[in-house]
């Protein structure tokens, strides 16, 4: 798929408006991740709330995939949803088990993280992109999917950093934060494209709905970091 870099520039820089008071390199808890605030307590049990979104993603695509008519768009969600499963190369691994390999380098046990009862944010965070995806128009499931992914190579350029200069962390258990600062700018181009094509000639309360959609999800990944900035001072106090 080619990439539309024109787009509706209005949508857009409405778009930009409403998630930028969720902006996850300014939440505290990333801030003291980049200044090498944290403990390494801290990352594992950061890393073994958040393995339970990161496990969860391929089934956001994979709802939004089967209710897509035949088509372009349906393959393109297909795509995205077996990079993420780790089948679409024979060296490839799901993204779910490179997060459990950050876990690990952290200190948690696969046991541990799969059976831990995480916050109530999280719980939240979950349930509310599931719902997103049932979202009446395709276009506001995809906001929702853009309003991740496009931050997310960002992000994982200030953890990695902040994992190799703080913590001596690199290679296996910092694969996840490598790969994604290349591997989402390829989908959140896509995600981009699609929406556009989808509001193309569509009225304004289609891109009203778009954009309740990327608050909404922008502002529960923050309410979930929330939780675990919550968990992290109630230890240290």
């Amino acid at each position: 798929m080619s990439t539309n870099v024109s787009g509706n520039s209005g949508f857009w820089s409405r778009f930009e408006e409403r998630v930028a008071p969720y902006n996850l390199l300014q939440h505290p808890f990333y801030q003291a991740w980049s200044k090498g605030e944290l403990a390494r307590e801290d990352l594992r049990e950061y890393a073994a709330e958040y393995w339970h979104h990161v496990s969860a993603f391929p089934t956001y695509l994979s709802a939004l995939h089967s209710r897509l008519p035949d088509g372009e768009m349906r393959r393109e969600v297909l795509r995205n949803l077996t990079e993420e499963e780790g089948v679409d190369a024979a060296t490839a691994r799901p993204h779910s088990d490179l997060w459990m390999d950050f876990a690990a380098g952290m200190g948690a046990s696969r046991n541990e993280v799969k059976g831990r009862a995480v916050q109530p944010e999280m719980t939240a965070l979950v349930a509310t992109f599931r719902e997103l995806m049932q979202e009446e128009k395709a276009s506001s499931a995809m906001a929702a999917l853009y309003a991740y992914e496009s931050k997310v190579p960002a992000i994982a350029t200030s953890k990695a950093d902040g994992l190799a200069a703080h913590y001596g962390t690199d290679g296996v258990a910092a694969k996840y934060f490598t790969l994604h600062q290349t591997a989402d700018v390829a989908h959140a181009s896509v995600w981009r494209e699609l929406i556009d094509q989808q509001l193309a000639g569509g009225s304004a309360e289609d891109e009203e709905a778009a954009l309740n959609a990327a608050e909404r999800a922008a502002k529960a990944l923050w309410v979930a970091l929330d939780g675990v900035e919550r968990q992290r001072l109630s230890v240290a106090n």
